[in-house]
């Protein structure tokens, strides 16, 4: 079976198409949290969020405290995580594995077009712009506590995040004068370094 043969969907090779969002939009973003997974914000402005569980059943939760777009998604624990966003937000809410919404401690700083990526206890939200292209990382706990690691190497906006073991990546991004092959990783401890960077510079 190869690629060229299939699209592969979960592992039955079936495609579904569950109930779309409440809203189109773009721009939003998307956590996991216990048995849902979460659609929250977009443009222009929207505060909605749709919630999808291990049935594909859609429902909509509270909304976003803040409605606003190009904000990023993390989890850790038993939270799915939005932070940031258009504005430059400086606003996260929480979201309980029962849908419950919390907004535990802003960020250090409003920013938007952030990134979001988890590792071991902590979720981490870096990058973003807010009339300067950021290099703040902000963390948080599985008791939604704060903290501010090591910044990004190279501060930008776009990058993007992802785990593997036991890092959490951001890749890429856009500098404000050309586009970014860097590459920050984050231990489970917070320690920062600095892989090989990508293949090519993009955001």
């Amino acid at each position: 079976i190869t690629f060229e043969d299939y699209k592969v969907y979960g592992d039955t090779f079936t495609r579904t198409t569950p109930a779309a969002l409440s809203t189109k939009r773009d721009q939003l973003a998307g956590a996991s949290v216990g048995d849902y997974a979460l659609f929250a914000g977009g443009a222009a402005y929207f505060a909605v969020v749709d919630a999808y569980d291990t049935d594909l059943t859609r429902t909509t939760p509270t909304a976003l405290s803040t409605a606003r777009y190009q904000l990023a998604g993390a989890s850790v624990g038993d939270y799915a995580l939005f932070a940031g966003g258009s504005g430059p937000s400086s606003v996260v809410d929480a979201y309980s594995a029962d849908l419950i919404r919390t907004t535990p401690t802003a960020l250090s700083t409003g920013r938007d077009a952030l990134a979001g990526a988890s590792v071991g206890d902590y979720a981490l939200f870096a990058g973003g712009y807010a009339g300067s292209y950021s290099s703040v990382v902000d963390a948080y706990t599985t008791n939604l506590t704060r903290s501010t690691p090591t910044a990004l190497s190279v501060g930008r906006e776009w990058v993007v995040g992802a785990s593997v073991g036991d890092y959490a990546l951001f890749a890429g991004g856009y500098t404000g004068s050309a586009y970014s092959a860097v590459v920050d990783a984050y231990t489970t401890n917070l320690t920062r370094s600095t892989p090989t960077a990508l293949s090519a510079a993009r955001q």
